[in-house]
C-alpha cells in the first residue's frame, strides 16, 4: 500500500512539472461568442471556454477587434453566450452555499418554468424557477466529493427533501412530476421535465426556450488508442540477479490499448491518458570478466513484461500536424524471468522466478497527425524507474506509433 500512494504522488508530481510551464502559457480556449451589458446591449467578440465551474465565476473577454482581454465578474454583466446555441450564462444570486451571492448562472430552459444550473467544486447546482419567483433548488453531487458515513446520510436526506420540494413546485404538470427521477439527475433528463412541465401549463401556445439542449459540450471526449512500439533499454537490472555489477543491455517490441480524454476546458490541448502495453519475451545479454577467469562470462536474462501508464499528453497550437509532449508515471510487470550464464560456452548456471515489478516515471515528445475524425501519432520517450539499484532498475529509450479512434 505504502508503494502504490508513492506512485501516485509521484505521478502527480512529474504531470504537474512537465506541463505546469507550458501550461501557464496556454490558459485560453477561445471560442466566438457575445456578452450582454447590464443595459441591455450585445458586444461580439471572443470568449474563453473553460470549466463550467471557472465560467460560473468570471467571464474572460475579447471585444472585436480589440488585443487585450477583460474579466468579468457576476454582476459586471447581465450575461455572455458561446456562438452556435451553445452556453449561455445569466447573472442571478443564488444560494449555494449557504449564503445567497452572485453567478454566472448557466440558463439552460426558459418558459414558465426556469432551470438554471451553478456548478462548484464536483457539485452542480440546478434551480428550478416558477414564472411567478418561487424557486427550488436540486444538488447533483459528483462522485469524487468525499464524505463520511455521516456525511453521505445527510446528503441522501438532502436528496429526499430537494426531490419533495421540487415536485411540490411542478405539482400543475402530472406529467413533469412523473418524469422526475432520484436515480436519473442528467442535464438532459431535467431539461425534459421542465419542457414538459411548460407544455402542461402554458395556454397560451407559446414554446419554451431550451438554450442547450445538446450534452456534447459538457460530455469530454473519449479516444480508444491501438499502439505499436520498439524500445532500447540502455540500463537494465533485475532484482534477483546473482552479479552485483550485471547491467543487462537489449531491445524489445510491444503492442498495447489505451484510452485519452480530452481536458480541453482545463488545460488547452491538454488530454489524460491510461495505456497497458504488452512485450513478449525478449533475452538480454551481459559479458563480465569474473576473478581468475580466462575470458568473460556471458550471463543471459529473459523475461517478459506488461506495463501500465498514467499520465498526460500536451498539444501545441492548430493544424493537421501539431507537436506534443507528454509525461506520467508507469508500473511494469516482469515474469518468465530466467537466469543463465555461459562460461567457456558451457551452461554453469541457470535459475529461474516467478513475478517481479517496478514503477518509476517517463517524459517524451512527437508529433499528431489528424486522419479525419482519428488521429495518428508518433512519439519517442524516455522511462525511468525510481527504485534503488538493490531492489532493480531501469532506463529505456522507446519509439512508438498510436492510432485513436
Amino acid at each position: 500500500m505504502k508503494k502504490i500512494n508513492l506512485f501516485g504522488r509521484l505521478v502527480i508530481c512529474i504531470v504537474l512539472f512537465t506541463f505546469f510551464a507550458p501550461v501557464t502559457m496556454a490558459q485560453t480556449n477561445p471560442k466566438p461568442g457575445y456578452i450582454i451589458t447590464n443595459d441591455g446591449d450585445t458586444i461580439r467578440g471572443i470568449l474563453d471556454f473553460r470549466t463550467n465551474e471557472k465560467l460560473s465565476k468570471q467571464c474572460e473577454f475579447w471585444a472585436n477587434g480589440g488585443s487585450e482581454s477583460k474579466t468579468y465578474k457576476p454582476g459586471d454583466i447581465e450575461g455572455f453566450r458561446f456562438d452556435n446555441n451553445g452556453k449561455y450564462f445569466v447573472t442571478r444570486r443564488l444560494n449555494v452555499s449557504g449564503t445567497p451571492q452572485l453567478y454566472f448562472a448557466e440558463f439552460m430552459v426558459q418558459g414558465k418554468m426556469n432551470l438554471y444550473c451553478v456548478a462548484d467544486d464536483y457539485d452542480e447546482y440546478f434551480f428550478f424557477e416558477r414564472e411567478d419567483g418561487e424557486m427550488a433548488q436540486l444538488t447533483n453531487r459528483g462522485f469524487l466529493t468525499s464524505s463520511s458515513i455521516d456525511d453521505e446520510k445527510g446528503r441522501l436526506q438532502e436528496k429526499k427533501e430537494q426531490y419533495g420540494k421540487v415536485k411540490i413546485l411542478l405539482k400543475d404538470s402530472w406529467k413533469a412530476c412523473e418524469d422526475m427521477s432520484e436515480k436519473d439527475m442528467s442535464r438532459k433528463k431535467l431539461v425534459k421535465v421542465v419542457r414538459d412541465y411548460h407544455n402542461d401549463v402554458c395556454t397560451d401556445g407559446s414554446s419554451c426556450m431550451v438554450y442547450e439542449y445538446k450534452e456534447e459540450s459538457d460530455k469530454v471526449k473519449t479516444h480508444f488508442k491501438v499502439l505499436a512500439g520498439y524500445a532500447y533499454y540502455s540500463h537494465e537490472r533485475t532484482v534477483f540477479q546473482s552479479l552485483l555489477d550485471e547491467n543487462y543491455h537489449g531491445s524489445a517490441f510491444e503492442i498495447g490499448l489505451g484510452f485519452e480524454t480530452d481536458v480541453e476546458r482545463m488545460i488547452k490541448g491538454g488530454s489524460f491518458e491510461i495505456g497497458i502495453a504488452y512485450s513478449p519475451k525478449a533475452t538480454f545479454e551481459h559479458h563480465t570478466m569474473v576473478s581468475g577467469g580466462h575470458e568473460p562470462s556471458l550471463t543471459k536474462f529473459k523475461k517478459g513484461r506488461v506495463t501500465f501508464s498514467l499520465g498526460m499528453v500536451k498539444r501545441f497550437g492548430k493544424g493537421k500536424i501539431v507537436p506534443l509532449v507528454r509525461g506520467g508515471g508507469f508500473y511494469v510487470l516482469h515474469f518468465g524471468n530466467k537466469e543463465e550464464r555461459y562460461y567457456l560456452s558451457k551452461k554453469v548456471m541457470e535459475q529461474d522466478w516467478g513475478n517481479t515489478s517496478h514503477f518509476g516515471v517517463y517524459l517524451g515528445a512527437g508529433a499528431q497527425m489528424a486522419v479525419g475524425k482519428h488521429f495518428a501519432r508518433l512519439h519517442a520517450d524516455w522511462y525511468k524507474s525510481l527504485e534503488s539499484s538493490s531492489k532493480g532498475n531501469m532506463m529505456k529509450w522507446g519509439v512508438t506509433a498510436e492510432f485513436a479512434f
